[in-house]
């Protein structure tokens, strides 16, 4: 499977890379404006983050359904526990959990649209967006933490992620074990170069309250963290119902142009052997009813291929003990014959073929007369091998045995 682009919105331009479906980065990671992406983006599949501050990523009982089914039914869901006005908000529904639940999506449909035409303004046609906190790992028994400035992204094993902004680490801690405390043993806190500066203590109290802690230095930031994540396991795509991702077969196909135009006269060159290769078997089959016709004249009295055959099978019923007929006796002397030997003439009567050859030696038409001979099935006599100017001209007598 081809790599993926990944593109983080930012409120200060974008940063991307490719990733393996793995979630293995493959290529520089870079920053800069969102139209600086647009040339990465050529023949790949894009995936968008957008900020997860401004996407609520929660779970709403939902019976099994069809998608469009399941989004008109999330609003009467959710909408007590939503402080907008649902007319306002757009509800992609996502994996489902257990029989009667499902993972939902909600963000201001003025929010998404405004990304959507930020990318379009980019020239970039995006195939799925995701929260970035959807690139929040769920680890068994594991509460995860990505530190970034004022936020802080979590997730419990089992529950939806989220990110607070402004709320200090210790107070998002305190609220995660409350109500869970034996449920988490462990805590995996990644937090970018100056935010782990800025929380140092705060990170080093971890310790105090899971069995084991652990505080790992996001070196280039928390995107490649989101990203390898989603690569793996995707999460709920903003881009359903009237914000779905329309084909971008042009963009996809721009790079393999070259290839395409190679392809396409490859093709054109086989077109031309075959058409050329058909006319040369027309001639040759042409050629050869000609040349059957002559034979049947000579043999049978009439140059129409199916009065000749209904007399050769009229003669072959006609035969005494041999099975040997003048289809057959033809047959073992095309399968004998050397390329090298050419046939001049050849009459069959009374079940008594005579052949007149050319070839550049009496040895190759005495090796033809042997070779039948070894059939056992004819007896063959070579009459005559005078020399002229076309080289050694052989008459050959067949016989069934």
């Amino acid at each position: 499977m081809a790599d993926t682009l990944f593109i983080r919105l930012g409120e200060h331009g974008a940063t991307w890379a490719t990733f393996a479906p793995t979630g293995q980065i493959t290529s520089a990671l870079s920053r800069g404006p969102l139209s600086d992406a647009r040339a990465a983006a050529d023949g790949r599949r894009v995936v968008v983050l957008v900020p997860g501050i401004d996407v609520l990523s929660t779970q709403a009982e939902l019976p099994a359904s069809s998608p469009a089914r399941m989004r008109q039914i999330v609003p009467f869901s959710l909408e007590d526990s939503l402080a907008d006005d649902v007319e306002g908000l757009m509800f992609a529904v996502g994996a489902r959990i257990g029989a009667n639940a499902a993972a939902v999506a909600v963000v201001r449909k003025a929010r998404l649209e405004g990304w959507l035409a930020e990318l379009s303004a980019a020239g970039i046609v995006p195939q799925a967006v995701y929260s970035e906190t959807d690139g929040v790992p769920d680890v068994p028994a594991t509460l995860i933490l990505l530190l970034e400035g004022e936020r802080v992204y979590a997730r419990r094993p089992g529950q939806p992620p989220f990110v607070l902004e402004g709320v200090p680490l210790r107070q998002v801690v305190n609220l995660l074990r409350a109500g869970g405390a034996d449920e988490l043993k462990y805590a995996i806190a990644y937090a970018d170069p100056e935010t782990r500066a800025h929380l140092q203590d705060d990170i080093r109290g971890l310790s105090d309250d899971f069995e084991t802690a652990e505080a790992k230095v996001a070196v280039d930031g928390l995107f490649p963290h989101f990203a390898a994540t989603v690569a793996q396991r995707q999460g709920t795509n903003l881009l359903q119902g009237p914000y779905a991702a329309k084909s971008n077969w042009l963009e996809l196909a721009r790079p393999w142009r070259n290839a395409a135009a190679l392809l396409g006269v490859a093709v054109l060159v086989g077109i031309v052997l075959q058409g050329a290769e058909y006319w040369s078997l027309r001639r040759a089959d042409t050629n050869l009813g000609s040349r059957l016709a002559t034979t049947c004249q000579q043999v049978v009295g009439t140059n129409r291929i199916s009065a000749c055959d209904a007399e050769v099978v009229k003669r072959q019923h006609q035969g005494g003990k041999s099975t040997e007929t003048f289809l057959t006796t033809l047959e073992a002397i095309a399968a004998m014959r050397d390329p090298a030997l050419r046939i001049d003439a050849l009459t069959y009567r009374n079940k008594i073929t005579n052949v007149q050859l050319i070839a550049s030696d009496v040895g190759a038409i005495d090796k033809f007369a042997r070779d039948l001979e070894q059939t056992h099935r004819f007896a063959s006599k070579i009459e005559s091998a005078n020399q002229n100017n076309n080289g050694i001209e052989g008459r050959l007598q067949i016989a069934p045995k």
